[in-house]
Formats: structure tokens, sequence, C-alpha cells
């Protein structure tokens, strides 16, 4: 084969970092091979089949490569409007609201669902008008669900599950997959493979110039977060994320000076201000710590005035490593701190201590950091009480007295049950999850159990989530911190900060609200309890 095109299918708008690699890899190797690379996402969605059929008529591929990275379960933070509609719909007292949440979820189901068919569809355009031509489709969101999907897509189609350009390259060469995983439907039946240690990263820089050749659409993301890619693979076991199915546990790294002149050439050539690293950890551990340093290091000798982000372990962060990052333009942060009590932090296998995580924050502090930080909280976890729940209120409080509160954002986050977790392999074994269960069928009874958040703490919450979400555009929540910090949120009302792309919660921060009410629900319960359970003091004449 000589020719390949590859297709992005349909989400948000995000650069297709996976896709510029797996182009770059292919053209080291085989550069006879004509490549282009068509994001239907920045198509009106009456467009694309179109688009994807002139593209196909005109480029004529021998092979097709289609990238699905997301499909939308029910795992959204308390930003995500679908989970406000979700929560008025199960635990609303006002019948009113529940009606209209339920009109509201049919709109979301309808959405999810169409997304769905309209994504399945793409392959089924190619086999219909253009039979001699192959096909794969691999992705983050169809390796998750593969079992799933590989039944309702054409038989032939070649499914890899996670990294894929040694397969890809075999495909191209006419060589055997047997190594590589994959799966495929022929016939009726499924065929599986497995490959025992991921592939190593290619060590040379992407060549940007010849990326710009073959993406006609690069354009559309000048001013765009970029994503660049340091490293892959991820060593922790967090119960719940699905980065080690899909990467692997064995870290790769690539060579510090290759990442940074991926950064250059899209800051000189694209004129590229704002990077995100997609590494599922940045610090993966003290093993990084080199790596990471050098690369910061370089960015900063290099005079790359850059604002970058990405998912940062802040247990990790030492001293050097906060000034390296505040030196080198970290903007805003996205914490994963999941609960603020150790306990449950175990019980999903996270990896970290809290008394780290605080100390990360200090250093960040010390340092000058001045973006802000969305601090993750899925309540409701395996193991989690009223108690764990209060240790993860007083968890915020710590970070932001350490931060500032008007730099601290708390966004309620409840997990989504996914394939190949160890968290769906627990709840299969304890019977709250059917055996054969499909995790893209999307009932109101299958929505409440995926979006985790069992009895008897599910009221509670809903409660206090509701209570918040109900205010948050009238009253910015104007009640006193009980805990002591050391500024206020009205402070720096106005303040600018470099990152624009802000997501829902910093609108409002109504996540402060909703924890500050659950705060005030369960003070409220243990202190009837303790009065209920208190013994009778009342005198008697003996004991006076």
């Amino acid at each position: 084969m000589n020719s390949i095109l590859y297709v992005f299918l349909p989400c948000k708008k995000v650069y297709p970092t996976g896709i510029t690699y797996l182009a770059d890899f292919i053209h080291r190797r085989r550069p006879d091979v004509r490549q282009q690379i068509l994001d239907l996402s920045l198509f009106p969605p009456n467009q694309r089949q179109a688009k994807l059929r002139e593209v196909t008529k005109v480029f004529q591929p021998e092979l097709v490569g289609f990238s699905w990275r997301d499909i939308q379960i029910f795992s959204p933070h308390e930003g995500d409007a679908s989970l406000e509609h979700a929560f008025n719909f199960y635990y609303a007292s006002n019948p009113f609201k529940r009606a209209v949440a339920s009109v509201q979820g049919l709109r979301n189901l309808y959405r999810y669902y169409t997304d769905i068919r309209s994504n399945l569809a793409y392959p089924w355009l190619i086999q219909k008008e253009f039979p001699s031509t192959r096909m794969m489709i691999g992705g983050g969101a169809f390796t998750a669900f593969a079992d799933q999907l590989m039944e309702k897509l054409p038989e032939g189609i070649i499914g890899i599950l996670g990294e894929g350009e040694d397969a890809i390259l075999k495909v191209l060469n006419g060589e055997s997959l047997s190594e590589e995983r994959f799966i495929i439907r022929e016939q009726g039946n499924v065929t599986k493979g497995a490959k025992p240690t991921p592939a190593l990263l290619d060590s040379l820089s992407v060549d940007i110039s010849y990326l710009t050749s073959i993406f006609p659409q690069y354009h559309e993301y000048i001013g765009e977060c970029i994503g660049v890619q340091s490293k892959r693979g991820c060593p922790y076991d967090c119960a719940f994320c699905l980065y080690p199915y899909i990467e692997g546990k064995r870290v790769r790294y690539r060579p510090a000076e290759n990442v940074v002149q991926d950064i250059a050439q899209y800051y000189h050539q694209w004129g590229a201000r704002r990077f995100w690293f997609t590494d599922a950890q940045f610090i993966t551990g003290k093993d990084a710590y080199p790596q990471c340093t050098e690369i910061l290091e370089r960015i900063i000798s290099e005079k790359l005035e850059i604002e970058w982000s990405g998912y940062v372990r802040t247990s990790l962060i030492n001293a050097n490593m906060a000034k390296l990052m505040v030196q080198s333009g970290v903007g805003d942060l996205e914490v994963a701190v999941t609960a603020g009590s150790q306990k449950v932090l175990n019980s999903l296998h996270m990896g970290f201590k809290l008394e780290h995580l605080y100390d990360g924050c200090r250093h960040l502090k010390e340092a000058g950091f001045k973006g802000r930080v969305i601090l993750n909280y899925s309540l409701n976890s395996p193991d989690e009480t009223e108690e764990t729940l209060l240790q993860s209120i007083e968890s915020y409080k710590m970070v932001a007295s350490i931060l500032g509160e008007e730099r601290v954002f708390p966004l309620m986050f409840f997990l989504g049950i996914q394939p190949n977790t160890d968290l769906e392999e627990r709840l299969l074994s304890e019977g709250y999850l059917s055996k054969g269960y499909n995790p893209l069928s999307l009932t109101p009874w299958n929505i409440k159990k995926m979006l985790y958040n069992p009895a008897p703490l599910n009221k509670i919450i809903a409660k206090a989530c509701l209570a918040a979400w109900g205010r948050k555009n009238g009253s910015k929540d104007p009640r006193p911190w009980s805990g002591s910090l050391s500024q206020s949120a009205t402070q720096q009302q106005g303040h600018t900060y470099a990152d624009t792309s802000v997501s829902k919660g910093f609108e409002t921060n109504s996540g402060r609200d909703a924890l500050l009410t659950l705060e005030e629900i369960l003070r409220s319960r243990k202190s009837s309890n303790s009065s209920q359970e208190a013994p009778d003091v009342t005198p008697t004449p003996s004991s006076l």
C-alpha cells in the first residue's frame, strides 16, 4: 500500500495529536507513502459525509484509518449540564424540575446515540462507495469500547487497541498483525491479538513542515492549545482509569531535546503559544524527574514564551520542579485529587499521600504560581462514608488556604464505570453490575448505575449539589469560610489569567458552594446523631 487517509472522527474541537504522531512515524519509515489528515470535527454535521466522500474520491487512499477519540459516557463533572439534569431527574423533590430534567435527559440521550450512529456511518460509507479500500480504526474511545463497537462496524475493518504505529506500518507493508493488539470481525467471528509490550517511541522530532503539507486544516488550530507528547505509559493502578489499559504500565520517554524541538517548531512555524502535554501524567514518578527537568530547562533557555499545562501529580512536585514549572510558563492545572480521604485514595489505588499533595501546592505557591487549580472530587467513591466526605471538604480548605481561595476551583465529579478497569471488575464481583452488561446502553436505570453514586450517601450529596446549582445564576455563595483562609474570593475579582480556555466551573465556582452545603448537612447530621446517642445526665436525688 502506498497511501493512507487519516480521519479524525467528530468530537469537541481538540488538536488531533495522536494522528500527527502516527503520520510522522509512517513518513520516516515509508517516505513513499502518500498521507493526508482529515479532521471531520471542523465541519458542520450536515457536511461531514460529503466532505469524507469528496476527500476520499480525490485522494484515492488505499487505506483509511479512523481515529475515534471520545464517547461521552456519564462521568461528567459539575460543570457539565448533563450531570445537573441527571441529578434533577433522580433526586429533585420538585416535580416540575424532574419533568424538565426528563426532557433535557431525552435530548442528551438523542445527541449521544446520534453521535455514535454518525461515527459508525463513516466506515460504512467507505465500504459502500470505495469497496476496494482497506480500513482501520483506533483511538481512546474505540479501545475502551471495542467489543461493543465491532458488532456495529463493517466486517473486515481492523480495530487497533492502544497504540497504532507498528500495526499501521505492518498493514501498509502487507505483514501479519499476529503480534499486535488488534480486533477484527470476519464471517461473524471476532479475533483478537495481544502484544506483550508496547512499542518504543520514535525518538525523532515531528517534521512540522511535512505535517503542514498533509494537514490542510492545520490553520484551524492556530491560537488553540497544541498537544505534545513527552512519554507514554502510566505506572499507576488508579481503579477507574483507562490509561494503563490503553498505553501500558511501562513508561517510555522521548528525549527531552526532541520534545522541546516539537514545541519550538510549532512556536516558530505556526505561531503557537499554548501547549498541552498529552501524557497520562507529565511527572509519572521520581524516574521522570530528569526528563521533565530537562524539558522545562530547555523551554526556558530557548526563550519559548509559552503557556503549558497537562495532567500533573501535584504530590510529585518538589521545590526545584515548581520553580521550573513557573519559569517555563505553566498555566492552569487540573488536579485529580479524587478524594480528600487517605482511606478512599488507598481504596482506589491512587498511589499518593495527601500530605505530599499539600507539599506540592506549597512549592508552587513559593515559586510564584499565578494560575488556577481545578480540584476534581469524585464524591461517593467506593468505601466513602460521611466522615471521609468531611475529610474531602477539609482537604479543599487546605489547598485553598495554601494557594488562595480565588485560585482554587473544586468540581464535583462522579466516577464513570468504564470497561477494562479495576473499578468495573470490582463492581462486577460485588454484583453491582451484571455480567454481560452493555456500557454503551444508556437507559435511565443504566445511567444511574454508571454514574456511580450509590446509596446511602447519594441523596445527601445530591441535595448539596442541587442546592448549589440552583444558586449558580444568582448568589455567588456569600457564606464565610468556617476554616481560616489567607484570602477571600472577593479580593481578586476581575483578575485576568493567561489561560483563556476556562471551564464552566470557573464561571460561578459552584463546586465550592456544593462542598460547603454538603459540610452543613453532614455536620448537622453528626450533631443530631450525637444528641440522640448522648446519655441522660439529669441529676437524681442520690447524686445531689
